[in-house]
C-alpha cells in the first residue's frame, strides 16, 4: 500500500489529536449485507492476525487477510473522507 501527501497529512493529523492511546491506523474486514468493506480505526498495537506495517512514517496494523488485497493501492484523502485507489472491488450486489 502507498500513501498520497493528502492521506499522510490528514492520518498524521488525526493521530496527533487522538492522543497518546492510539499511534496506529487499523486496517480490517467487516462483514456487511452487501459483502465484506475495508474499515480503518485508530489504535495503539497489533492485534493477533494482523501485521504491523509502517508507511511513510504512519504504522499500520492490517489484517493479514487484506495484506495482498492492499498491495497495489494507493490511499488518499478528497477533503471529505478516505479513498483506496486501485482496489479491485468484489462483485456482485447488494441484499439491500
Amino acid at each position: 500500500m502507498k500513501l498520497s501527501e493528502k492521506a499522510k497529512k490528514e492520518l498524521t493529523r488525526v493521530l496527533d489529536e487522538t492522543g497518546e492511546n492510539a499511534n496506529g491506523i487499523r486496517i480490517y474486514n467487516s462483514q456487511g449485507c452487501c459483502g465484506t468493506s475495508i474499515q480503518m480505526d485508530v489504535a495503539s498495537h497489533a492485534e493477533n492476525g494482523e501485521t504491523a506495517i509502517n508507511i511513510d512514517g504512519i504504522d499500520f496494523y492490517i489484517e493479514n487477510v487484506l495484506i495482498e488485497t492492499l498491495t497495489d493501492v494507493t490511499l488518499d484523502h478528497n477533503g471529505f473522507g478516505f479513498l483506496m485507489n486501485g482496489l479491485k472491488k468484489e462483485s456482485g450486489g447488494c441484499c439491500c
